[in-house]
């Protein structure tokens, strides 16, 4: 057998046991869990994880539905520390524009402390990942 059979056998092999592997970094990661407010679980909100370190993969989301969100590996979601942003918006049934009665003003119910000014920090590390908010508006 020739240097060049080898040579082509071994990348051949390497190639057939990276598919076997599958394309992952062995990084990835989901999250999930519960989110309630002054004990009650939150609807209709979004939370949001934002990387604090450089090199870590986009930030993921996921609406808050009574009280449960995920985020699955498939989202790109990486390891590391992030800042956790949750939010939810609720309108006030007014208009904001005598031109376009469909836009209404709307409040913020969730405190900054856990979304423009968020002290809420998790880390995420390979795997399944359960993170769970207890927030309180006062």
């Amino acid at each position: 057998m020739s240097r060049f059979e080898v040579l082509f056998r071994l990348v051949a092999l390497s190639s057939t046991l990276a598919l076997l592997m599958g394309c992952t970094s062995g990084k990835e990661a989901s999250v999930s869990g519960k989110v309630t407010l002054d004990g009650a679980p939150l609807d209709d909100a979004n939370i949001s994880f934002v990387p604090l370190s450089d090199g870590q993969r986009d930030a993921g989301w996921a609406t808050v539905s009574q009280g449960s969100y995920s985020i699955p590996a498939s989202s790109g979601l990486g390891i590391g520390k992030f800042r956790v942003e949750i939010r939810a918006l609720r309108a006030l049934g007014e208009t904001t524009n005598r031109n376009d009665p469909s836009l209404l003003n709307a409040k913020e119910i969730i405190p900054s402390r856990y979304n423009s000014k968020s002290e809420l920090i998790k880390e995420i590390k390979t795997g399944e990942n359960n993170a769970d908010f207890d927030l309180t508006s006062k």
